[in-house]
């Protein structure tokens, strides 16, 4: 009768200890924290001779949107001569590689810039 009753007694234990098991983890599960993934920014300014050549830059430049499997997005603004480039990812990764594009393309803009001097003011007339 003994071994009887221990054998009852633990496979109790063992079937408590399942449900505790059970238990234990539906707990840790919900006390886990949701995490939301803050998007990766890079902020660059690039100062230029005159107001002129940021606008003629910035123009150039935020023209072609970005590509919708990048996820990437870019705001300009430009203080004085100053043109201000927030670039935003979803990730580290893809932030580099769009910051990478957009260097490029400014290097290619600046040296056009520099390449036919600076800007004419912009013509307030309109071709009829």
């Amino acid at each position: 009768q003994q071994q009887q009753q221990g054998e009852g007694f633990m496979g109790d234990t063992a079937a408590d200890g399942a449900d505790s098991m059970e238990s234990d983890e539906e707990i840790s599960e919900a006390e886990e924290p949701v995490l939301t993934r803050q998007p990766a920014v890079a902020r660059l300014e690039v100062p230029f001779n005159t107001n002129r050549e940021a606008e003629v830059v910035r123009n150039s430049l935020q023209v072609d949107p970005e590509p919708k499997r990048s996820g990437s997005s870019k705001t300009f603004t430009i203080k004085e001569n100053v043109l201000c480039i927030e670039i935003s990812s979803p990730d580290v990764r893809q932030l580099r590689t769009a910051v990478c594009s957009f260097m490029d393309l400014l290097h290619l803009v600046s040296k056009t810039v520099d390449q036919f001097g600076p800007p004419a003011q912009q013509s307030k007339k309109m071709c009829v």
